[in-house]
């Protein structure tokens, strides 16, 4: 008879490579980000302007919301976003192909929209579409510029930007 121990381990392996440590999970091309941006550029938009206008939150995505006084991610309603609100999110996140509206704690005037990602924990690629106030530092011509600047990083994590058109970037890091 196995043992519940005895089962752990190899199953513990299988939900870990396929949790994607196994990085085969392409990202999309430059192109496929930029047509899907300019494809559905009202909607980037509109969400945009709904995050830059929540100023007191700093992620929404369909397993919740994250404010600057929370320690985890919580299911509103909460005092900072109502549940009507919040589904206008996950509507609007849906109909661009996003599946996280986020910024950095920093208070930055920014809306990062991730539409890709791929690994596990710390591990984790994401690709994303941004708003940004100001000019970001680490500016590339192709994302995938992202390979010869991680390998140069010695483990550190590495994010490129490569500029869409006025404050629009493209951003991938690892």
């Amino acid at each position: 008879m196995l043992s519940v121990k005895s089962l752990f381990v190899p199953m513990l392996l299988a939900m870990t490579f396929a949790g994607g440590l196994c990085r085969c999970n392409a990202p999309p091309s430059d192109e496929v980000l930029i047509k899907n941006f300019v494809t559905r550029k009202p909607g980037y938009e509109h969400l945009r302007d709904m995050f830059l206008a929540d100023d007191r939150v700093l992620l929404v995505a369909n397993w919740g919301v994250e404010t600057p006084g929370s320690t985890l991610t919580v299911q509103p309603p909460v005092a900072e976003l109502s549940l009507g609100r919040y589904h206008q999110y996950l509507a609007l996140l849906q109909e661009i192909g996003g599946k996280v509206v986020a910024r950095s704690a920093d208070g930055l005037l920014e809306a990062c929209i991730y539409v890709w990602s791929d690994g596990f924990a710390g591990e984790t690629r994401h690709e994303a579409v941004c708003w940004l106030a100001k000019p970001p530092d680490g500016q590339v011509t192709r994302l995938d510029e992202m390979e010869s600047r991680s390998a140069a990083a010695n483990g550190k994590r590495v994010t490129v930007y490569r500029h869409v058109e006025r404050n629009w970037y493209l951003q991938r890091d690892e």
